[in-house]
């Protein structure tokens, strides 16, 4: 058996698997948990519950949410998420490897659909790496791990596609080794950096929702102990006049 079938169908893979699933159940607990506290502690429990769960609908379709002034970033990450999607969830070799590891499988996508989509990916990520390196304000916010995890997808992406070309040049079982050790290092970074928003992004308009019911006049509480805290404080109005009489 090749290096790579046995850590893609071996207890390497189950035990990556694992991390996973509990990672992501470990963020979606603690994330329900901090907005349950929010609701408990809002002035305001009459939340439009059903306005949010719309809104997050209608922020699964990403084509309604183009940015017009950055369009090519926009649709560059737009590729991206679909091919990550769709390619990796209904590609038939895929569920072969969960159907052997945890007996689970569904529907697969025609390979030819999957291709052009692995195509599209492709370019997205080359198109959102070139971006993060060229474009000043997006170099400056970028940090190591972006642009790691893009160069993950990118080399699964490629890997994969090359794997099922007949002109492949690479050998078959070196190439395969290379896309299953980076795909699993991409599973085992998901809990512990922003790719966990596959998970958490349902929650994300709730929290934003739920943000914007505070305590009614609770903006000036902090206030009121600063005062107390400071009796020799500098009277404002007294300042304010000696200012004037200079």
């Amino acid at each position: 058996m090749p290096v790579w079938m046995f850590l893609a169908k071996g207890p390497a893979f189950t035990l990556v698997l694992t991390v996973l699933l509990l990672g992501l159940l470990r963020l979606t607990i603690l994330t329900a948990w901090d907005i349950l506290a929010a609701i408990r502690r809002a002035g305001d429990h009459h939340l439009p519950y059903r306005q949010i769960a719309l809104q997050t609908v209608l922020w699964l379709l990403p084509f309604n949410k183009l940015h017009r002034k950055r369009a090519g970033y926009s649709l560059a990450s737009i590729s991206l998420h679909l091919g990550i999607l769709i390619v990796s969830l209904f590609l038939g070799n895929h569920l072969d490897i969960l159907q052997d590891n945890i007996g689970i499988t569904w529907t697969a996508i025609t390979k030819p659909i999957l291709d052009w989509l692995t195509l599209i990916g492709i370019l997205g990520i080359a198109f959102l790496l070139l971006y993060r390196l060229y474009v000043t304000n997006s170099r400056r916010l970028s940090r190591a791990a972006d642009y790691l995890l893009l160069l993950l997808i990118l080399n699964i992406f490629v890997s994969g596609y090359l794997a099922g070309r007949a002109w492949n040049p690479v050998p078959y079982d070196g190439l395969m080794l290379f896309h299953t050790l980076n795909g699993m290092a991409l599973l085992l970074l998901t809990p512990f950096t922003k790719i966990a928003h596959c998970v958490l992004f349902p929650l994300i308009r709730l929290g934003t929702e739920v943000a914007w019911h505070f305590v009614p006049q609770n903006g000036g509480r902090p206030v009121q102990p600063l005062n107390e805290s400071q009796p020799d404080a500098f009277n404002l109005k007294e300042v304010a006049a000696q200012g004037r009489k200079i």
